[in-house]
């Protein structure tokens, strides 16, 4: 969760104003005691409680739809190809941003876009959810859904046309043994660090969107995706598009890592008791 924390600040700092906004750039150690030095360890943990719920969501609804799509749009959904994985990967991903990850993200962004904000608004995600429906009703909740529907459908489809290439690749490496339990988490970190790299463009513009028009009368700034990339690209040139990457990297790594261990360990539990 502090990478979690830092990288979502690092990426909406410069839209910011008031104290603390002009400051030069920290990096991820620097980030992370910049917030500690204003909030305690509880400010590393801004928006924890939405974060956990989202990721409880995000995970079964992923695997779920990924499963139903390579049945849908797969000519053997028991052995795909990596082209047929992408797209149903892709699809899958689409599905949980828009149903599940923009308005979970949207407030998860609010709590933690707040760091040098002299009075916080958004502080538990009920009462953010009462804010956001009551002032901007369910368009509010869905602040960056373009940009976090491109960033997960581009990014689940690679992971999962990546993911099996990688782990038969670390198979082939050890002369065609059978696979080790630790294989998923090299897996899952390796195409977590990938997508990170990939997707971080948008990861950026997704950040600004959601942190824009937090409530209580705050003008908008961003009018569209578009807008939102063209500004970035004018005020801060290509730079701009990879803040925060070093501590996504980090974030996104370990939690892939972790995902893909859980998933296939837990599906090889059920298909032995089944």
């Amino acid at each position: 969760m502090p990478f979690e924390l830092t990288k979502t600040h690092q990426q909406v700092t410069s839209m910011q104003t008031g104290t603390g906004a002009s400051r030069p750039p920290l990096g991820v150690v620097g980030t992370m005691r910049y917030v500690y030095a204003k909030h305690g360890i509880k400010g590393l943990y801004f928006g924890l409680p939405i974060a956990v719920i989202q990721t409880a969501g995000k995970v079964g609804l992923r695997f779920s739809t990924f499963a139903a799509y390579k049945r849908l749009l797969c000519k053997d959904p028991g052995a795909p190809s990596q082209a047929e994985q992408f797209v149903a990967g892709c699809a899958a991903g689409a599905t949980e941003a828009a149903i599940w990850i923009t308005p979970s993200e949207r407030i998860k962004v609010l709590q933690q876009a707040q760091v040098d904000a002299t009075r916080r608004i958004h502080v538990g995600w009920m009462s953010s959810l009462s804010l956001l429906l009551r002032e901007q009703g369910f368009p509010g909740l869905f602040r960056g859904l373009t940009a976090t529907v491109l960033r997960n459908g581009i990014s689940i489809g690679i992971r999962m046309a990546l993911y099996s290439k990688i782990r038969k690749t670390l198979v082939d490496a050890r002369g065609g043994s059978t696979p080790r339990a630790w294989d998923p988490l090299v897996g899952g970190a390796a195409v977590g660090a990938i997508t990170t790299v990939l997707n971080n463009p948008l990861d950026v513009v997704k950040s600004r969107m959601q942190a824009d028009q937090q409530g209580s009368g705050s003008a908008k700034r961003f009018r569209s995706t578009w807008h939102c990339t063209t500004l970035i690209a004018a005020e801060e040139g290509a730079t701009g598009f990879f803040r925060g990457i070093p501590a996504r990297i980090l974030k996104v790594s370990l939690g892939q890592a972790v995902i893909f261990f859980t998933y296939e360990h837990a599906k090889a539990f059920a298909e032995r008791i089944v």
